[in-house]
């Protein structure tokens, strides 16, 4: 079929999809995943691997929307009330999923090596469809403003998280020597050039604005410094989320008295590439590999919600933070797909051309990551929608999610 001709029955399926769902109380991008699925490899095989694979620059496009659209949301304002609430939510989510998961996975398998880096890629929490939730319901409030800066922030963690924990794996399996040089050296250069990218895009988008007037020539400029910026990070192999997000922050916080409603026009252009997005999620999801999860993958999943609820519940209440962030932001955080599914790749590749060993363990993480994305990415949404709920922020009036 042309691609052309495809693309247009997806996208006017995936509304009808998505509107099936939302008629049920189930968020709009669970349509748009199990529409995927049945278009995919594991099903009508029409939308297959092949194909999405050539719309690659689609997926980057809209993974840099949506961390522009975060970035927006982060005010300084926003930093500096909740900064340091955020901060200890962020590591005890983070630090406790890891260890969680890394301890279960090891008392069933006894293998450090595995454990750890199963344990390093559950820190990860994937934005896309928690943000969409979010933008669904036009949720606001303390809860909402949370959710936005830890899947913002997680990624930045699980880079850390990932490199300790590589490194480690390399002791445990080739005899390497143990450097912290190593394990610093990836994340650190990871982190700070996509902090440097986002930050001089954002500088140079900012100063060009001051010239543009018309919000079509503005959404024109600021969509192309988003690409450009996205095109140089994969050609760097940073990370786009915090690239574009920094971009978002930029923008939102140097001169948001000029730059405020230019967000509003990027998130109006964004729901048809965000519409193929997830049904491109949807279509890369392998039914087959569910059953050979087991109880590996199990544990996995099991261990990754424990230590993401107890984390974010613990980290909330020792940093003060409001009842509906305590008792309802684990629910929010359960969502994982490109950063967990891009590391276990990166494992499998890292440890391909070593020992039997290393290739075997690079191929369990793959097919326990990708089976368990499936599972997560179908539960998360409506995990968000019910906290957002409970939350009573779901369409309340008043300024923007992060206005608190």
């Amino acid at each position: 079929m042309d691609v052309t001709l495809l693309l247009g029955i997806v996208l006017i399926v995936g509304l009808i999809f998505g509107r099936m769902f939302t008629r049920v109380g189930v968020p709009q991008v669970v349509g748009f995943i199990i529409l995927g699925v049945l278009l995919g490899d594991s099903v009508g095989q029409v939308f297959h691997r092949r194909l999405i694979e050539s719309l690659a620059p689609l997926t980057s496009a809209a993974l840099a929307l949506i961390g522009f659209m975060v970035g927006g949301e982060l005010k300084r304002s926003v930093f500096g009330k909740y900064g340091k609430q955020f901060i200890s939510i962020l590591l005890a989510e983070g630090l406790l999923a890891m260890i969680v998961v890394t301890l279960v996975t090891f008392l069933w398998t006894r293998n450090m090596a595995l454990a750890i880096l199963l344990g390093a890629l559950s820190s990860a929490t994937a934005p896309a469809a928690t943000v969409d939730v979010l933008w669904e319901y036009r949720s606001r409030g303390p809860l909402t403003t949370t959710i936005l800066a830890i899947v913002a922030l997680d990624d930045g963690l699980a880079l850390i998280l990932y490199g300790f924990a590589l490194a480690f794996a390399d002791v445990l399996l080739n005899g390497e020597s143990f450097s912290m040089k190593i394990m610093l050296l990836g994340p650190v250069r990871d982190i700070a050039g996509s902090v440097l990218l986002g930050g001089l895009i954002g500088f140079l988008l900012d100063n060009a604005l001051r010239f543009i007037s018309k919000n079509e020539e503005r959404l024109v400029l600021i969509l192309g410094g988003i690409l450009l910026a996205t095109g140089i990070g994969v050609q760097l192999g940073l990370s786009l989320i915090l690239v574009s997000m920094v971009i978002g922050l930029y923008l939102t916080n140097i001169h948001s008295d000029r730059n405020a409603a230019d967000f509003d026009t990027v998130k109006s252009f964004s729901p048809p590439i965000l519409a193929l997005f997830f049904v491109m999620i949807g279509g890369r999801l392998d039914l087959g590999l569910l059953p050979q999860m087991g109880l590996l993958g199990f544990l996995y999943v099991l261990g990754r919600t424990v230590g993401k609820w107890s984390g974010s519940y613990l980290g909330a209440r020792f940093s003060g933070a409001p009842e509906t962030v305590r008792k309802y932001l684990g629910f929010a955080l359960f969502s994982q797909a490109g950063v967990a599914i891009g590391l276990a790749l990166d494992i499998d590749h890292h440890f391909a051309a070593g020992s039997p060993a290393g290739a075997q363990l690079g191929q369990t993480i793959i097919n326990v990551v990708t089976a368990t994305t499936f599972l997560v990415q179908v539960i998360g949404p409506p995990s968000v929608k019910f906290a957002i709920s409970k939350a009573g922020e779901i369409g309340r009036k008043g300024p923007s999610a992060s206005g608190g």
